[in-house]
């Protein structure tokens, strides 16, 4: 079984290096790594050339700047591999047997989607968090409800195209790309997943290491940020109005876009911008995914308002990220 792994490439030749070389490292060796150089203006073009050169599992393909989502989709268009794996090239991995590990966990290549678990690393003070819940006594079972309730619970079915092991097949059939010219690409192509998928499974493996290389998020956060994640929390509202309402995935698909719509509650205030009370005062007609909160920080957010009201909710919101602000220094 051949594992495409698919690695956007855009002026990180500071990390490119360790990058690839820890894929070049895993004990699977049947590998295609693709790194899709999205028109970098550093050496990371000229880099991933040089990788070429020493290891024929490595392909490079040029192209102008076309934003990560375009980068990712030429990678899937590209794959020849029966699964998939993305990594942004300035994380890693930090397990020699996370691909062995994700196949063992496909039920012999059936399964559409493998989640796995991630860490990070914070650069300033050189530390890792470990991110997501440890859930050592996964079943597999082929009825994606049951795999997914219990992933949600355990909040481990999050966001992130990084975090998941694809069939191929799956991935092209259902014409599952990524759309581009937005940010917070990962959300409604999740949702997707979940609409598409068949069977899935997961694997209590963190090798992933997402770096940060700026531990405060008010410093990256920007209104086209917040502006995007609403658009995209009502792109997934839009897709789960295909799903009927008596079924059990009905509930299980939209506790997914709750905790999508307590992050924007939660976040928004990180960006001084008039345009977000707009923004909120918009999203309120959607208060009702709140109902569907099995999360604890989604359970959280639902008693306040329905305690003291949304208006109320976004001031103790703000309230929150004045501390949380004060806390970063």
């Amino acid at each position: 079984m051949k594992v495409s792994v698919i690695i956007p490439v855009y002026n990180t030749e500071k990390y490119l290096q360790q990058c690839v070389a820890n894929v070049l490292n895993q004990t699977y060796e049947d590998l295609e790594i693709l790194l899709i150089d999205d028109g970098s203006t550093d050496g990371s073009g000229m880099l991933c050339d040089k990788l070429h050169e020493n290891d024929h599992r490595i392909q490079v393909i040029h192209k102008k700047n076309g934003g990560l989502s375009h980068a990712r989709n030429t990678g899937i268009k590209s794959s020849s591999g029966e699964y998939i794996l993305f990594l942004d090239s300035d994380d890693y991995w930090d397990d020699k047997e996370l691909i062995e590990l994700l196949i063992k966990n496909t039920n012999n290549g059936t399964v559409d989607v493998v989640n796995f678990r991630y860490k990070k690393y914070v650069e300033k003070g050189n530390q890792y968090i470990q991110c997501l819940n440890s859930l050592e006594n996964f079943k597999y079972s082929p009825n994606k409800n049951i795999v997914l309730e219990n992933l949600l619970n355990s909040g481990l079915y999050i966001s992130s195209a990084c975090n998941k092991f694809l069939r191929t097949k799956f991935l092209k059939d259902n014409e599952l790309y990524f759309r581009e010219g937005i940010t917070s690409e990962d959300i409604d192509w999740c949702a997707r997943l979940m609409l598409c998928a068949d069977t899935m499974s997961y694997c209590n493996v963190d090798g992933y290491v997402y770096r940060m290389r700026d531990n405060s998020i008010s410093h990256t956060l920007k209104y086209k940020n917040i502006h995007d994640l609403k658009e995209n929390i009502l792109e997934c509202v839009r897709l789960g109005e295909t799903i009927n309402k008596k079924t059990k995935f009905y509930s299980i698909y939209f506790t997914f876009v709750a905790y999508q719509y307590g992050t924007i509650l939660f976040n928004h205030n990180l960006v001084g911008d008039k345009r977000i009370a707009e923004m909120m005062q918009e999203l309120k007609h959607y208060q009702w995914l709140l109902d569907f909160h099995s999360n604890p920080k989604i359970k959280m957010i639902y008693w306040v308002n329905k305690i003291f009201g949304y208006n109320n909710l976004l001031r103790c919101m703000k309230l929150y990220t004045k501390m949380r602000m004060k806390r970063e220094g």
